[in-house]
């Protein structure tokens, strides 16, 4: 059955027409993630009309959330629309502070969200001071910050970039957020949130003799990317080079070492000195990013069956709650946090794909670490 989008035409700055009803979308495929923003293809006919309907920065409103618009191309009878939901501008702001804090992962997190985009103070350059509120994001809100839970980190970040910086603290420690918008006003509240562990009863399997609630099952088991030992350098050079090393008694074959560097990390500002231990741990979390980019990788990715009457997605299982999959054609089981849900509307119905864990990393992906 169609769907429709409530669409919004941007008028400059943070101000938007009214509302118009659109049902004429031929395909619409909505990206759901746990520890970074939604994005959407949106394909349409093609006509004046609908090119001056999605042009960049246009937004629409589909299942309670806010999505805008950055990337339109067409041919003679399509337009392919593309975008993210209103959380995705955190890719246009970085941290522009040294950031030091001992505290919960989640709390980092919403700090740098906080901090950057929803209540920016004053900077200034070596021409002067600006306006905080010049970086302001209007349309994005923040819920009351918790730590859901997290044991603290010590962490250190100077002029990093946002989108990076929440995205790998999600992935490092399994927290997410995900966005909510507003009645009657273009906007969504920023929720951050840690999943829940279902994999007692949430059972996804392609067995004909059990759930049987996975149809074109696709199986991988990947080591090429995997690291265990990750040497942390800190500041200082040579052998007066800080450096922390986790993971240090694992051996044989199972050691697979990694390089991080960490001289961005300083011990002092010219002012204040942080104690030994506290740039220790620093090192510490620095080296837990890296290796959580880095894992085995065992995949069990398929078409879960809508129909299926044991367990609903959006009742008794959500994005980012931990989930059992089995596989007795590839003799394969695991327990696996739900990363990603790919929802497809179309003529021809609903679908649903869901991603867990992390995939291998392409080369692209690879090349992409190196920028």
């Amino acid at each position: 059955m169609q769907r429709i989008l409530l669409t919004y035409q941007w008028l400059g700055d943070f101000n938007y027409a009214k509302a118009k009803i659109f049902d004429g979308f031929e395909s619409l495929i909505i990206y759901e993630n746990y520890g970074k923003c939604n994005t959407f293809e949106l394909d349409v006919p093609f006509s004046f009309e609908n090119n001056s309907i999605f042009k960049p920065e246009n937004i629409f409103k589909f299942d309670g959330v806010y999505y805008y618009v950055d990337d339109v191309s067409g041919t003679s009878d399509k337009l392919k629309v593309c975008g993210k939901s209103l959380a995705g501008k955190y890719d246009s702001r970085i941290i522009d502070r040294t950031y030091i804090a001992s505290k919960s992962p989640a709390l980092i997190a919403w700090d740098h969200i906080n901090q950057e985009i929803i209540n920016p103070g004053n900077y200034s350059d070596i021409n002067g001071s600006y306006n905080g509120a010049d970086r302001k994001i209007d349309y994005l809100t923040l819920s009351i910050a918790s730590d859901l839970g997290l044991q603290s980190i010590d962490y250190q970040n100077s002029y990093g970039e946002v989108q990076k910086q929440v995205e790998t603290l999600c992935e490092t420690y399994n927290f997410g957020f995900k966005e909510v918008g507003a009645k009657g006003l273009v906007s969504n509240q920023i929720q951050f949130f840690k999943g829940r562990d279902v994999s007692k009863w949430v059972v996804f399997s392609d067995d004909s003799d059990g759930y049987e609630n996975l149809n074109e099952v696709e199986f991988e088991h990947s080591t090429f990317d995997k690291k265990t030992v990750a040497y942390a350098f800190g500041e200082g050079e040579g052998s007066d080079r800080k450096k922390i090393v986790l993971n240090p008694t694992i051996k044989g074959l199972s050691r697979r070492e990694l390089y991080v560097d960490a001289r961005d990390l300083q011990s002092s500002d010219g002012t204040t000195t942080i104690p030994s231990a506290t740039y220790n741990n620093m090192l510490k979390d620095r080296a837990n990013q890296s290796l959580a980019d880095k894992k085995e990788v065992i995949t069990l990715n398929g078409d879960f069956v809508l129909t299926s009457k044991l367990v609903q997605f959006g009742r008794d299982f959500f994005v980012g709650d931990t989930v059992r999959l089995t596989s007795k054609r590839y003799g394969a089981a695991k327990t696996a946090v739900i990363s990603q849900a790919k929802k497809t509307y179309n003529d021809k119905g609903e679908y649903l794909e869901l991603i867990y864990d992390k995939e291998t990393p392409t080369i692209f992906d690879i090349l992409g670490r190196n920028k």
